[in-house]
Formats: C-alpha cells, structure tokens, sequence
C-alpha cells in the first residue's frame, strides 16, 4: 500500500501573506519592534495555531517525530520596513513560520516548487485553481472567526472529485465542464492522494477520540455512490475518516457553517455551476 511508505521530515504548507495579514493599513505603518505596531491579524492565524496545536501533540507523544507540519510564507517584494514589520508581526502573534519569502508573483510556482511544499493554502480560489493546474496540492483556507475554539484541525476533502474514477471525469464535459477544468479536477485527485497518505500517517498516531485532527468528506452533487467511492478510496490511501456529508446538489453553506474546516479541498469545484445529483 502507498502508505505503508514512512514519509520522513515535514509535511511543508505554503500560506500567502495576504491571508495572514490585515494589510488595508500596512501601508501606513512603520518598521518597529514595538508589539503596538503589530500588523491586524487575519484568517490565516487560527488556521497555524491548529497546525501549531497538531504539532505540539506528535512531539508530546514521541519527542523525534520528524512528520511534522512546517508553513512557509510568501509575500511580494516589498519595502524593507514593511518586510521587517511582517516579520516583528508575526514573532508577535507566536506563529511558527520556518521560512518568509519576498517573491514576484510570478515567482509564485518556482518558490512552491523549490520548497517541496506539499499543500499550499489561500482563499484566492483563481490562484487555487492556477496551482492545481501546473500539479502543486493546492486547497482553499477556510474562514475562521476569531474566537473559534482551537482545538482541532478539521480538514475537509471533496467526495466528488475522489469518488469519480478518470472514465466518470472524462464524462463531465457532458454537464458543461470546459477540458481544462477537468483536467484541473484530475490533477487534484493525484495531489489530493499525495497529502491524504501523509495526513493519514498523522492521523494514525491519534486514537479516535481527542485527536487534534478531524478528517471529513463532502460530497456536494455526486450522488450516494460517489461518496461510498470516495470513503472506499480514502480507506484505501490509508486515512480513516471521521465525518461524511453527502450533498446531492444541496447547497454546501449550511454544513461548512457549522464544520468550520480549515482546509477546503474542493479540487476547482468552485468554478462549476448548479448541477443536479450525478451518478
């Protein structure tokens, strides 16, 4: 099985600064060591703490655990007092950043690629969707108030792209999906494989009960044999999940509303329009 192949060293996630930051101000703001000068935080900051939360908990149990969650940042080149204003903010909010890089957006691909980063995280669905595309894991950060309970990091998976076998995809330029995006879909069940078997391995190290992460499927309009595939595909990826929803073509607000998932995996499926159940 794929993993029964140990993954060794960090599961690396990549966030964009924009995500993490309130910037409508930092424009304004100047270069200090002062904790007053602190950039407003954003939704990105909860979603580390859970990481944070996740990491503290494999350490508790085996103090050399290597398969440790690692984030990057990536912010655009900018002026030298506002780059040392990014860096203050975010030793004050106590975020475990390993690395901060100031890139040309189209640099974007090239940084994501030289850091082996296994997901790479925005609420720009347009550059999810560009990532995906050119074969990166990409999925969208999930907002997150700022006084939701940190303690799980609840991710959630697409049914409708796992369950789907390549034949059934191919079928979906009948409902009006364009070759690109089922393209895009299929790209996002190979990256989708690669971080579910090392979420998996993490996932494993917990007991069913109070563990620090929470697996989900949400099946938006495949039908109910579209979600058994995708739990009988995780099952075989080696991740046990804790939370199936099978839509039919309900709108998705409601249960995200209430699951509050950091990670929405939605392989592009926010391009598509209304469709009805499909089998």
């Amino acid at each position: 099985m794929e993993d029964e192949k140990n993954h060794t060293g960090p599961l690396m996630i990549a966030l964009q600064y924009n995500d993490l930051f309130d910037l409508d101000s930092i424009s304004a703001m100047t270069a200090s060591t002062n904790t007053d000068d602190a950039v407003p935080k954003d939704r990105a900051v909860t979603f580390i703490k859970a990481v944070q939360i996740v990491n503290e908990r494999l350490v508790e149990q085996n103090k050399t655990e290597s398969l440790l969650f690692e984030v990057i940042l990536i912010a655009k080149e900018c002026s030298e007092e506002i780059k040392m204003n990014i860096v203050e903010s975010v030793k004050y909010y106590g975020l475990e950043i390993v690395k901060i890089f100031f890139c040309k957006k189209e640099e974007l691909i090239n940084t994501l690629q030289l850091n082996n980063v296994k997901l790479f995280l925005s609420t720009d669905k347009d550059d999810v969707y560009e990532v995906l595309h050119i074969g990166i894991p990409a999925a969208v950060l999930y907002e997150q108030s700022d006084d939701h309970v940190l303690n799980q990091l609840k991710v959630i998976f697409s049914g409708d792209v796992i369950g789907f076998s390549e034949d059934s995809l191919d079928s979906l330029s009948d409902f009006g999906f364009s070759e690109t995006q089922i393209e895009t879909f299929k790209e996002a069940k190979i990256c989708m494989k690669e971080f579910a078997v090392l979420i998996g391995q993490m996932r494993r190290k917990f007991g069913q009960e109070n563990s620090p992460l929470c697996i989900c499927v949400l099946t938006a309009w495949g039908s109910t044999n579209v979600c058994a595939s995708a739990l009988k595909t995780l099952r075989e990826w080696g991740l046990d999940v804790d939370e199936a929803f099978c839509l039919a073509g309900a709108p998705c607000s409601p249960i995200l509303a209430v699951v509050k998932p950091h990670i929405l995996w939605d392989g592009g499926l926010h391009n598509m329009r209304d469709l009805s159940a499909h089998s």
